[in-house]
């Protein structure tokens, strides 16, 4: 909890630093709703909430793929923090020559009177206490700044007792990818199977974990999931097996890395496991640090399709021929 609120406030210090810089190009509707699709179908679940991705399935916007993730991800689980029962639905809405994502709930709303400071560092509504388990009151003042950065209007419309509807307006991309006929790949499982396969996961993300336990356990492979590296080596000693593959947040509590992870379980069970790391950072540390120790890296979210060509890759043996 302590990194997640450190980290937002480092968040909010390089937007306003200007230390983060956007990559702009055409970003796939339909891979930003599969991948917000994959991280939070499972959270809202075991919530009984219902959640849905749609009319997002062809087009593009002009945007930066990862920080635009990182603003949509933001947005709905904002939604799931404050929704009790009932939905949170993303939809893709044409508009006026523009394309706007809609982030749509059915909780406790908005008081008039707070519509105008929910933007606001530290600013919450129904958290009086200021209880930290809450979070800091940052994911909305980190959308607005990446929305500047962007170029993306943001708006919210909501009514107290019934829900609240947060949108991005964006420019469509020059990409007119809805004019191709459209293509389904096959879901992973049709290639991948874990059969009994160890999965070690070693992430401080309690969403992220969630998600790749779900999609895992779906393909049949066991599955530990740990919040740091110590945490992941314990539970590998009390199982007392080597896991077939291990999937590491690059950014770990107390300063800590995945590479680390990686490279501690390779060492317990003196073998060249198969690893890859997951981060949301565009820099080149990651990139050099994965690369050196024989690594994939993935952008985070994942979906299922990008997690089977993953495990095609690392995992020949597993293969179903």
């Amino acid at each position: 909890m302590l990194k997640g609120l450190l980290d937002s406030l480092l968040d909010v210090s390089r937007l306003d630093a200007g230390l983060v810089k956007a990559n702009i190009g055409d970003v796939s509707l339909r891979q930003l709703g599969e991948q917000i699709e994959a991280s939070y179908r499972p959270v809202a679940a075991t919530r009984d909430l219902r959640f849905a991705v749609t009319n997002c399935q062809s087009g593009t916007v002009r945007s930066d793929p990862v920080l635009l993730g990182r603003l949509v991800r933001n947005l709905v689980e904002n939604a799931l923090r404050y929704t009790d029962n009932g939905s949170v639905h993303v939809v893709c809405v044409p508009l006026d020559g523009k394309v706007r994502l809609e982030v749509r709930d059915t909780g406790v709303g908005i008081p008039p009177e707070h519509l105008g400071r929910i933007w606001e560092e530290f600013h919450q509504v129904g958290n009086q206490e200021r209880d930290r388990q809450q979070g800091l009151g940052l994911g909305l003042a980190i959308v607005r700044r990446l929305a500047d950065l962007l170029g993306h209007k943001v708006e919210v419309r909501s009514e107290p007792e019934l829900g609240s509807i947060f949108s991005v307006e964006m420019a469509p991309g020059l990409e007119r990818v809805e004019d191709a006929p459209t293509r389904v790949a096959p879901p992973a499982r049709a290639t991948v199977e874990g059969r009994g396969r160890l999965a070690m996961l070693v992430d401080d993300d309690a969403i992220v974990l969630l998600g790749l336990q779900a999609i895992l356990a779906e393909w049949e492979f066991e599955v530990l999931a740990a919040g740091s590296t110590n945490q992941a080596l314990a539970q590998l000693r009390e199982a007392g097996r080597r896991p077939d593959i291990v999937i590491a947040d690059y950014r770990l509590r107390d300063g800590r890395v995945g590479t680390e992870a990686i490279v501690k379980i390779r060492e317990m069970f003196a073998a060249s496991v198969p690893g890859v790391i997951l981060t949301g950072e565009t820099g080149t540390e990651c990139q050099q640090d994965a690369t050196a120790h024989g690594l994939l890296i993935v952008h985070k979210p994942i979906t299922p399709r990008q997690l089977g060509k993953v495990l095609e890759q690392k995992l020949e043996p597993i293969l179903v021929q």
